[in-house]
Order: C-alpha cells, then structure tokens, then sequence
C-alpha cells in the first residue's frame, strides 16, 4: 500500500510539473500576442508621424522658395475712379510659380473678397513666375479708403505673405 501511494503521490508531483509548464507557456505566449499588437499600434503611429512631419518639411521647403515683394510707391497708389480701385504692384521674388487665383490680400486687415479683386499678371501668363509682376486691382471696403496711413498683405498659397504699409 506504502508503494502504491508513493507512486499515485509520484505521478501527481509529475503532473504538477507539467501544468506549471503549461501555464508558463500560455503565458509566453500571451506575452508575445501583446508584444505584437503593441509593435503593430506603434508602428502605424511612427509611419503617421513620419508622413506628417514629410508633408510638413515640403511645405516649409516651399514657403523658404517662396517671397513676394510689393513695388508700389507708398506714397502714390494709383487710383482708378471709375471702378472705385486701387492698383497694387506685387513681384514675385521667390523661386517658386505661383497660381494668382489662390493669392489671398488683405487691406487693414480686412479680407478682400475675390469679386472684390481682379488679378492679372503683367506678361499675361497664367503661372506667376519668379521675376513676374502681377498687377492687383482692388476695391477695398471701404472704398474709397480715408486719407491717412494703410497697409495692404499679399499671401500665397503655402502662407508666404509680402506687405506694405502706404498713404491715401
């Protein structure tokens, strides 16, 4: 009988061996499940960040290309009666082309809308070329402005922005 629960006694140690074998392996194995799905998680925010700071460098990249320049006479804006408008000479002093239809100006620091505003390129192209001049006609609101001090802000695209403060 001794004999008999040794070995009974033998067998149940053996098997306490091998759960606590088994246990150790579905927990490895959990382990690594986890430490996949994390490395997955994380890889797809690296390659975010890493496509995101790209499109930024381009775009930062583009706007040190880039450079307008106001070649007006700050004291004789010429003024067109008829149409209620200021004309503005702005150049393009980067070395990058710009599209006019996307060039945003402010007078004041009021918006001038689009049909506010006729724009057109001294050469009569269509891309504002490096060395272009482009020629804007605008009414600001108020129009006629009130004699005294102004500015006027020209911005690309890509942000980029040239200014001129002037007299009426």
């Amino acid at each position: 009988m001794k004999n008999k629960h040794t070995s009974t006694r033998r067998l149940f140690f053996r098997c306490q061996k091998a759960e606590t074998a088994i246990t150790h392996m579905i927990f490895f194995i959990t382990a690594i499940i986890l430490a996949m799905g994390a490395i997955t998680v994380l890889s797809a925010d690296v390659q975010s960040i890493v496509s995101s700071s790209s499109v930024n460098s381009k775009l930062i990249a583009q706007q040190m290309r880039t450079d307008i320049t106001i070649v007006n006479d700050p004291l004789m804006i010429p003024y067109d009666n008829s149409g209620n408008s200021y004309a503005f000479y702005a150049k393009n002093t980067g070395r990058t082309e710009l599209a006019p239809e996307f060039i945003t100006v402010l007078v004041d620091g009021i918006l001038v809308e689009p049909a506010n505003m006729d724009v057109e390129i001294l050469d009569g192209d269509v891309m504002w070329r490096p060395g272009d001049i482009l020629v804007l006609h605008v009414t600001p609101s108020p129009s006629p402005l009130e004699s005294g001090d102004h500015r006027i802000l020209v911005a690309a695209e890509n942000g980029k922005s040239g200014s001129m403060s002037f007299k009426v």
